[in-house]
């Protein structure tokens, strides 16, 4: 019995692993609607909707408001310090922001300590403002994506409707395509 306690701990950490940071929902509540699927999902134009209200305060002090950004394309990226994939994809996202003048790149700093998350910001030299959501509310609003994944990104047509998103963290090739859905006209 116990020979096979090793492999099936491999198992068991490779799946983990692989699922990413998210968190399962509060006990006792259930999802608002079905599993987001894992990966990248563009949405067709005629499909989409209004991205829901996605404004707070910033790790800087200051206030950002995705709506204030319509007539760009916004890619919003829900990270924390504590998520391993977090932290491997946000240097890929300063490098869109940097490369693309016209995308606006916008953070959610999900149930993060604020002294890590301002730290983490400055030592990453993340350029683009991100909202703090400490309890996790305003991710849980955002159509499609479950209420606790992390890293999640979504992008935001220049009319303000949710194109794409990525469940799970972000390569090269995805941002390409989350940015190409939300700067489509």
């Amino acid at each position: 019995m116990t020979r096979f306690l090793g492999p099936l701990a491999l198992v068991v950490v490779g799946f983990l692993a692989l699922a990413g940071c998210g968190r399962d929902p509060r006990p006792g509540t259930a999802p608002s609607e079905p599993p987001a699927e894992v990966g990248l999902t563009v949405i067709p134009r005629g499909e989409r909707q209004e991205a829901p209200p996605l404004a707070g305060p910033t790790l800087t002090g200051g206030a950002a408001d995705v709506a204030a950004l319509r007539g760009h394309p916004v890619l919003v990226n829900a990270w924390a310090t504590w998520c391993a994939p977090c932290r491997k994809e946000i240097p890929l996202l300063v490098t869109a922001a940097e490369d693309h003048p016209d995308l606006r790149v916008v953070g959610l700093d999900v149930q993060d300590r604020p002294e890590a998350a301002r730290a983490f910001a400055a030592d990453m030299g993340v350029p683009y403002p991100s909202i703090v959501d400490p309890t996790g509310e305003i991710l849980a609003g955002v159509p499609g994506v479950p209420p606790r994944a992390l890293p999640s990104t979504v992008a935001i047509d220049r009319e303000g409707r949710i194109a794409a998103r990525v469940i799970g963290p972000v390569d090269r090739a995805m941002i390409e395509k989350l940015r190409a859905a939300a700067d489509a006209r």
